[in-house]
């Protein structure tokens, strides 16, 4: 798990003193539904489910989940081909190297479909 879902998970789990109930998770959601956005509070209602889950205690969701906004996904605008060549010819860097390099970073982005930040971790030995 990541260190920033961790961190949201632990300070969800903080709102409560003693082991969520139903009633109490249900007051818990009408009370922050104008508090947070619907992605927020769906996360949370994840860190509550899995902390339920680890405490082997079964909570029916549907009540509570009826009380959270749908969420609608994201879609990202990406590059066609054409763009792509456009903003590969041009050319900012004075050094023909550099130029080269950022294009073989754009091409492989655009061709591969991964990630800038898992581009940026891949190691040398990688």
């Amino acid at each position: 798990m990541a260190p920033t879902t961790i961190r949201h998970y632990l300070h969800t789990l903080t709102k409560f003193n003693q082991t969520p109930t139903p009633q109490t998770l249900q007051a818990y959601f009408k009370d922050n539904l104008k508090n947070y956005d619907p992605s927020t509070l769906k996360v949370k209602k994840y860190a509550l489910n899995s902390y339920l889950k680890f405490q082997k205690l079964k909570v029916e969701w549907e009540r509570i989940a009826r009380l959270i906004p749908k969420t609608q996904r994201k879609f990202y605008a990406t590059l066609n081909e054409v763009e792509l060549t456009r903003l590969k010819q041009t050319q900012v860097e004075k050094n023909p190297q550099i130029y080269q390099r950022n294009n073989l970073i754009l091409d492989f982005l655009f061709y591969s479909g991964v990630r800038i930040n898992e581009l940026i971790q891949i190691q040398h030995q990688d």
